[in-house]
């Protein structure tokens, strides 16, 4: 593996982007010269040994962790639930709300409707009177 390669794996395992980072997320690579590529080769062997380590405690966390692990399933669960539940309460609400639009269109087109018979009615009242 080339050392661009290394690096961009060290990077990616580690989950940084500067050797800072590295070197603040693992304190054994501190006193690394990282412009030899042996260091760069102790950092990924690291970063892969603190991964699998990490794996391997997601797969068996202590009991405490457990149980505020299953209670933050649970808590998001409920979220997810409630979530659901606004969206379609979202969807009923525009769907309202487009339905009244639509009544206010009708009743200003009825209210035009009016006026223009009022109009006429008072035009043809007031012919009536000049007869």
């Amino acid at each position: 593996m080339n050392l661009q390669k290394l690096k961009a794996t060290t990077y990616e395992i580690a989950e940084v982007k500067t050797i800072r980072q590295l070197k603040i997320k693992y304190e054994d690579l501190k006193a690394l010269d990282m412009r030899r590529r042996s260091s760069w080769e102790q950092a990924l062997a690291i970063a892969q040994q603190h991964q699998e380590k990490f794996a391997s405690w997601l797969e068996n966390p202590p009991d405490e962790y457990k149980e505020l692990f299953a209670e933050i399933d649970r808590v998001s669960g409920d979220y997810d639930n409630q979530l659901a539940l606004l969206k379609q309460k979202q969807q009923a609400v525009i769907s309202i709300a487009d339905d009244l639009e639509g009544l206010a269109d009708e009743i200003y087109d009825e209210g035009d409707r009016l006026k223009q018979e009022v109009e006429i009615a008072r035009q043809i009242a007031q012919q009536a009177d000049l007869n």
